[in-house]
């Protein structure tokens, strides 16, 4: 597998497709864990069915689960997959001082649109459009087959450098489908239009969205604070940087005077799950 054309179309055109990078078995033990716990941990979920069904946050009408490396350590198989790694460390070191500093997962959650629900809304997920070098990148691995009956991921190639927004409800025309087959990945650059399509068909089409990114920008959810112990003692110290257990910031400036830490902070209470 050659990384640089993978780079490089991630450069150009904001997106990349990686095939057969896990086989249909593994796909279907995530799967698993992925119906399992949507069907243990949804119904505690905040504000659930609260937001306009126009919200990306409006999620009445997907399975979604939240922050994985809390529940089981098999998903670190993938969040820290050699070849996506090899992809990262240019992508998200470039720019950097000496193109030597580290990025942090910041999403990590899995989701599967149900039958005829709405079509996401074209968004970025970097908070800015356009730019020098990629803050965000984006994995999406398919756990189940990407096509257009099931909802597929819409993307406009080339979005990545524009300096605006995709406007509300617009279809545009350089729009296309990504369609693939379990087990491989859509790695593209955070800044990259992009949207969940409708699911027409009676199945589910559960995907793994992972967004990486420069250490310090702040993740979705406080994953120092909600890793249980149980969880944290089995980390290797490649993962825990992952996490960013290197990155949180020091408490006052009588505990530390840098922004990273030199060694990795401990889990920081006994977070349980619901």
């Amino acid at each position: 597998m050659n990384i640089d054309n993978h780079v490089n179309k991630i450069k150009s055109e904001g997106y990349s497709i990686i095939e057969n990078l896990i086989s249909p078995e593994e796909c279907d033990q995530y799967v698993d864990l992925l119906e399992k716990d949507n069907e243990k941990f949804s119904k505690y979920y905040a504000n659930k069915n609260s937001l306009s069904s126009s919200s990306l946050s409006d999620k009445s009408r997907e399975k979604v689960v939240y922050n994985l490396h809390n529940k089981n350590l098999k998903w670190f198989n993938l969040f820290e997959n050699s070849t996506i790694i090899k992809i990262l460390d240019i992508l998200l070191k470039s720019g950097s001082y000496k193109n030597s500093e580290p990025y942090n997962l910041l999403n990590i959650s899995a989701r599967s649109p149900q039958i005829n629900g709405n079509k996401q809304q074209l968004h970025l997920d970097s908070n800015l459009p356009g730019g020098s070098y990629p803050l965000i990148i984006v994995v999406l691995w398919m756990l189940e087959d990407f096509s257009i009956e099931n909802g597929a991921t819409r993307i406009v190639p080339g979005s990545h450098k524009f300096n605006s927004y995709a406007e509300d409800n617009k279809t545009y025309n350089d729009e296309i489908i990504i369609q693939g087959k379990r087990g491989s990945a859509l790695v593209f650059d955070g800044s990259l239009w992009h949207g969940g399509g409708t699911n027409k068909s009676t199945k589910t089409r559960w995907g793994l969205v992972l967004g990486y990114g420069r250490w310090f920008i702040k993740p979705s959810f406080d994953l120092l604070a909600n890793t249980p112990p149980e969880i944290y003692d089995n980390l290797t110290d490649a993962q825990k940087a992952l996490l960013g257990f290197n990155s949180a910031p020091p408490l006052d400036e009588f505990t530390r005077l840098t922004r990273r830490s030199p060694g990795f902070e401990t889990s920081i209470n006994k977070y349980k799950l619901p």
